[in-house]
Parts: C-alpha cells; sequence; structure tokens
C-alpha cells in the first residue's frame, strides 16, 4: 500500500506534523468559508440496530441526530499552498470536512469537540486503483464513536465528476472485534475530479481496546470496479487524556419488575456514556444527565442495546462546570395515551423584554434578550426550573413555518438557569414570533434519580 510518507517523500515527519499543526490554527482562526444560513432541526433520539454489512455512501443519508437543509458547497479545499515545496504544500493543506456537513445540516453539536480540542489523528493511508486515489485523511476514535474523514480523486483528464461517481462502497471489519455499530456517513463534491466524505459510527461493545485495528475494504467507488483496501491502527490516546471513567457501586434500580445496574459511566471530550445493565432488555427507557448544578445533557444519538445492557450517549460536559462532584442519572418510564399534555405557548418578539413563555413541567421559560446577527440569530432565556431549560423553541416569521435552532442551548451561568440559544440569521419584524412548545405529565410517571459521584483523578 502506498503510504503519504512514499508518495510525497517527507524528508522529516516532524516537521511536517509541525508545520500541520500551525496551519490548522492558522485556518481555524480564520473566518469560515462556509455560511451557515441554512435551516435545520436537531433531532434527538434513541436508534436502533444497525445491521453489520455492505455500506453504500449516498448523499440523501442522513446522520443519526442531524436533519434536513442542504447547502452545496464547492468552494476549494486547498488554501494558500502558492510556490512551496510538495511536503510543505501537503503540510498546509487542510480541508475543511466538518465545515461541508454543518452546511449540510449535519451534527455540529457532536463534532464541534473534534475540531476544538484537535482530536483527529492523521492516519497517512492512501491507495490508488484504477486512475482513482482514495485517501483516509483522518480519524477520531474512542471507544464510543469513530470518525472517517477521506477525500477522492479522479485522474485529471476524466469528465467532471457528478453524484454517481462520488459515492463509496465498502466494508468495515475491527481486527479481534464485531461490535455492533451503527453508521452514517455524507460527502460532498468539491471539485470537477475530488469529493470529500465522512462516516460516522457509533460502537454497541462496552469495553473496545485502546488501539483497534480497522481494515476498510473498498471494491467500488461511483461507478467504477477496483480495489482500495486499507488498514489502519485506531488509537484513543487523544480522547483518554481527556476522558474519565467511573464503575459505580451499588446503583441498581427495579423497573417493570426488573433489575437494572448502572455499570459504566465514560465523560469524554466528545461523548458522555451511560452503560445499564440488564439480561434481555426488552423495555427502552427515556434517560437523561443532569450535573451538579442542574445541566440536562440530552440524548446524543447512536444509543442501543445488547442482550445484557443499554448504552446511552449524551453530550460532553461544558466549559462552564468541567469537572462535577457528581451526575445524576434521571431514567423515566415512557408515558403512554394521555399521561402527558402538549401546549404551545407564542408571543411577539416586539423587541420588549422580558418574555415569559410556558415551559416542560409546569415552569417558564424567560425570553431575556435576543440578538440579530448576520450570521445567526442568538437567544437568549432563563429557566424557572430544571426541566424548563430543554423546552423546545422555535421562531416564526410566518405561522407555520417554524425555524429551529442549529443545536442544543447552551448554559452561560453557573449561579441560575440562564442559556443561550443559535438560530439561523432572522430579520427583526413586527410578525415575529417565539413559541414554546411545552409538555407536562398529567399522571404522575416513574422516575428514578440515580447520583454518581465522580472522582476525578486527572
Amino acid at each position: 500500500m502506498t503510504t503519504a510518507r512514499d508518495r510525497l517523500d517527507v524528508e522529516s515527519g516532524a516537521v511536517t506534523a509541525q508545520l500541520q499543526k500551525e496551519a490548522e490554527h492558522m485556518i481555524h482562526s480564520m473566518p469560515s468559508s462556509v455560511d451557515f444560513d441554512e435551516l435545520w432541526q436537531l433531532h434527538t433520539g434513541g436508534v436502533g440496530k444497525a445491521p453489520r454489512y455492505r455500506h453504500r455512501l449516498s448523499s440523501y443519508r442522513k446522520w443519526v441526530i442531524g436533519a434536513t437543509a442542504a447547502l452545496v458547497i464547492t468552494a476549494g479545499s486547498i488554501i494558500g499552498i502558492g510556490f512551496v515545496s510538495p511536503p510543505v504544500a501537503e503540510a498546509l493543506r487542510v480541508i475543511p470536512f466538518f465545515d461541508y456537513l454543518y452546511a449540510k445540516g449535519g451534527d455540529r453539536e457532536g463534532l464541534k469537540s473534534i475540531e476544538e480540542k484537535h482530536l483527529s489523528s492523521p492516519t497517512g493511508a492512501v491507495i490508488a486503483d484504477q486512475g482513482i486515489t482514495f485517501h483516509l485523511v483522518e480519524e477520531y476514535y474512542d471507544g464510543i464513536s469513530l470518525v472517517l474523514n477521506y477525500e477522492v480523486t479522479y485522474p485529471s483528464s476524466s469528465e467532471p465528476i457528478t453524484g454517481k461517481e462520488a459515492a463509496v462502497f465498502y466494508k468495515l471489519n475491527f481486527v479481534g472485534h464485531h461490535p455492533q455499530t451503527i453508521s452514517t456517513h455524507d460527502f460532498t463534491i468539491t471539485g470537477d475530479h475530488t469529493f470529500v466524505g465522512t462516516t460516522r459510527l457509533s460502537f454497541g461493545d462496552k469495553d473496545l481496546p485502546d488501539q483497534l485495528r480497522l481494515n476498510m475494504s473498498i471494491d467500488c467507488i461511483g461507478t467504477t470496479r477496483g480495489n482500495w483496501d486499507l488498514s489502519v491502527l485506531l488509537d484513543r490516546a487523544k480522547s483518554n487524556a481527556l476522558s474519565t471513567t467511573v464503575y459505580p457501586k451499588n446503583l441498581d434500580f427495579i423497573y417493570d419488575k426488573s433489575l437494572y445496574t448502572v455499570d459504566k459511566l465514560t465523560l469524554g471530550p466528545v461523548t458522555s456514556q451511560v452503560i445499564v445493565m440488564n439480561r434481555y432488555p426488552d423495555t427502552w427507557l427515556n434517560v437523561m444527565l443532569e450535573d451538579d448544578i442542574g445541566t440536562l445533557y440530552m440524548n446524543q444519538g447512536g444509543d442501543g442495546a445488547t442482550n445484557d445492557y443499554y448504552y446511552f450517549n449524551f453530550s460532553p460536559l461544558t466549559a462552564l462546570n468541567p469537572k462535577p462532584a457528581y451526575v445524576t442519572l434521571i431514567v423515566t418510564e415512557p408515558p403512554k395515551n394521555g399521561e402527558a399534555k402538549q401546549a404551545e405557548d407564542r408571543q411577539r418578539l416586539n423587541g420588549s423584554f422580558p418574555i415569559t413563555l410556558k415551559g416542560n413541567e409546569g415552569g417558564t421559560v424567560k425570553i431575556t434578550s435576543v440578538d440579530y446577527e448576520e450570521k445567526q440569530t442568538v437567544v437568549y432565556y432563563e429557566a424557572s426550573q430544571v426541566m424548563s431549560q430543554i423546552t423546545p423553541l422555535s421562531l416564526e416569521e410566518e405561522q407555520g413555518h417554524p425555524i429551529f435552532p442549529k443545536g442544543q442551548p447552551v448554559r452561560i451561568s453557573r449561579d441560575k438557569l440562564a442559556f443561550k440559544l443559535i438560530f439561523p440569521p432572522v430579520q427583526p419584524s413586527d410578525k415575529l414570533e417565539i413559541v414554546a412548545n411545552s409538555f407536562t405529565y398529567t399522571k404522575d410517571i416513574q422516575q428514578f434519580r440515580l447520583r454518581i459521584p465522580i472522582e476525578w483523578t486527572k
């Protein structure tokens, strides 16, 4: 297999790595070339088991927790190369993989930590066949999830590629392990002869090793048959350095006459995960995670179950409270018909604040201000109680055409339940409304609150 080192004849790997790091810093400090002016709604929720078979990367497949909106991105992915040597040119070349996904409505919440903390690792895996080059540029692995970013280049003499050519047929094999997996993926045509792709995968194995050998078998790219098989070693050292794992003792609860045990809590830079043991689980549980100052961490997608346990994925802890003394797992039985009441409350955004709306579980959401910025609209609000902080909010310029937020609420104060919520850019007007769609349980719903102490050793 041809490696990036062979292809580029790089004499000093250390120098190239340093150049790469500096180039990434330079580009991340520059304004993004992508305008996030598309509308999308972030969906969360459990996902069923995914079959283990050959996957085709298709442009209409959605992220597990992302949905809607598309923006064709054709900006060049080579920035500032100029007249420099090939090794330096490659080191300076940074492909904005995640920008392409964000612009299509991809999961910004689940990926931004990888960017911000530089958690991806270059693979150096390049292979060519039939005149087509497949370059597995970088990977992120933490034992819970896997992200692969890759670029495909067609011969310069070929016709401009279309959606038919921008497709990869592959199998993934993890040497010595056969975990249950759920995968999502997308790609973007970036030029007449290039496209990029990202594959994101969630594991259903609770004890994957720190290093895992991935064999990626590709027998077709677009409409061309060939062999682009490659093998890379996945390493979770970067995520481990920022992760804490807790194995709670004696945290049991009984639901529907079955005994459940909280077996493992992982607090990582990209995903927080809770493993709940139960032999042959057959009833799905609604779960949330709450830190010691009342911040709720919602489901991040990629959940599942085996014959022995559930695994629930949440967003990572925030910079506002990075090391809580404990977190609380909230387990709620799914409401049956008639046990939950939904209500809509709407008011005009006329510039007069605060605006008070009905919130979840009988609480309120107080809108304190709105910033109308060029590339986004920021809504600031305070919740009267913990459950009200996740009251679904939307904007409407025309009734029946809601504008949904781009991500989850971000807490901005330790002393009160104050948050900001990012929406696509809108203009203030007399017709603009903010809408709260709250819910309240009308009957007593069984709920367990299990406090999990955390001993921070890092």
